[in-house]
């Protein structure tokens, strides 16, 4: 069966019945100056039912066939007949563009859909998640790579960084993130005060909620819960940055100059991270203290020299600072990298923009609790817990 419209060059269907499935393969031209929607759908529709022992209908474009929204239009038509006559169909020889336009309505046009190989196997779905690690694993070394590269040319004065953009990162990622981390942090170092009193008050040892709090906040929550904040606002404000350079084709621009978008965009923004999440840490640590203080004083009713010295006695090891200290340049490095990657790699579409972002904050924040507890364990085993 063959389906012709319009003037020579024609737009044909050729179709043919194989063990049930009906092959239509679309050749010649198909352009909306060429081809007669209706007298197409009349002549499919009659092709259709001659045939009566098909239970599939597969659709494929022919090489060197032309094609526009006229095809579009009248492949949608076969699926709303395909559906009326409850046939499944195979769109796995389209183009995949093609396909995804056709899916986003799926459930209006045809009951089932096959598209590449739609009814996967277990094993097909985990070599797809393989490959999807293995690509996204490929793409963070070679970004970490052109980062060391660009480091080792900021220290031989050859590469584009402009220390007027190093501060201004550090401002907005310092300065500029106090009020959050303060609230933040007086209310961790409140909050385990309170939790802690509680628990401690079945053994008559209150006092010791200034060595929970102090211990709690320098080892653990002050670094955790500032990276959580610069990685919820700061990572995904890279993250948005790059992203819309790149949807305003600013980085080509960058690139078309013979400027390094690694020199002049991602190493200030990255290396202000490695300075100021260390400091916001220690900051976050005095304010997480002073929080467990304010329970100390005004709940549990102790002296304001008795809290600070149980304190002092609890922090007599500066390594319990230093160790919580060596986790926060990790985690900003890890914030930093990953906000500018997203950023860098977004897509050409407001949507892609606004995954680009969601995506960069919660893989810092998985990635962030990740190096956490690998830090733990390896103070476990090398015994400086």
């Amino acid at each position: 069966m063959t389906v012709e419209q319009g003037q020579s060059p024609l737009g044909r269907v050729n179709c043919k019945v194989e063990k049930g499935v009906l092959h239509c393969r679309f050749t010649g031209r198909w352009t909306i100056d060429t081809v007669s929607q209706e007298a197409s759908r009349l002549s499919w529709k009659r092709g259709l039912a001659d045939e009566k022992d098909i239970i599939k209908v597969s659709f494929e474009i022919g090489e060197g066939a032309e094609w526009d929204s006229a095809l579009v239009v009248f492949i949608r038509s076969c699926l709303i007949d395909c559906k009326e006559s409850k046939l499944s169909v195979d769109m796995s020889r389209l183009p995949s563009g093609l396909c995804k336009l056709f899916l986003m309505t799926k459930e209006k046009l045809v009951e089932k859909v096959e598209l590449d190989g739609s009814e996967q196997g277990f094993l097909t779905a985990v070599g797809e998640l393989v490959f999807a690690v293995a690509e996204a694993t490929l793409s963070s070394v070679h970004f970490l790579g052109e980062w060391t590269l660009s480091l080792f040319r900021m220290f031989r004065f050859k590469s584009r960084f402009r220390p007027s953009d190093f501060l201004e990162s550090c401002r907005a990622c310092g300065a500029a993130a106090l009020p959050i981390v303060t609230l933040v942090s007086f209310l961790t170092g409140l909050t385990m005060a309170f939790v802690g009193s509680v628990q401690l008050a079945k053994f008559n040892a209150r006092i010791y909620v200034a060595d929970l709090v102090s211990l709690a906040m320098v080892r653990e929550m002050g670094g955790l819960m500032v990276a959580i904040v610069m990685a919820g606002r700061t990572g995904a404000a890279f993250a948005a940055e790059l992203g819309n350079m790149k949807l305003n084709e600013e980085i080509d621009s960058l690139r078309t100059f013979g400027i390094s978008p690694m020199d002049f965009l991602i190493l200030p923004r990255t290396l202000a991270l490695f300075v100021m999440i260390p400091m916001l840490t220690l900051y976050a640590d005095v304010v997480g203290m002073l929080g467990g203080m304010v329970v100390g004083l005004f709940v549990m009713d102790f002296s304001f020299h008795h809290y600070i010295e149980q304190t002092q006695t609890a922090l007599s090891s500066m390594w319990d600072i230093y160790s919580g200290l060596a986790k926060t340049i990790v985690f900003g490095g890890i914030i930093g990298m990953v906000g500018c990657q997203k950023g860098l790699n977004c897509g050409n579409d407001s949507a892609a923009l606004g995954n680009a972002v969601t995506s960069a904050v919660v893989t810092s924040i998985t990635l962030v609790v990740v190096a956490d507890a690998l830090f733990e364990v390896f103070y476990n085993v090398m015994g400086w817990r």
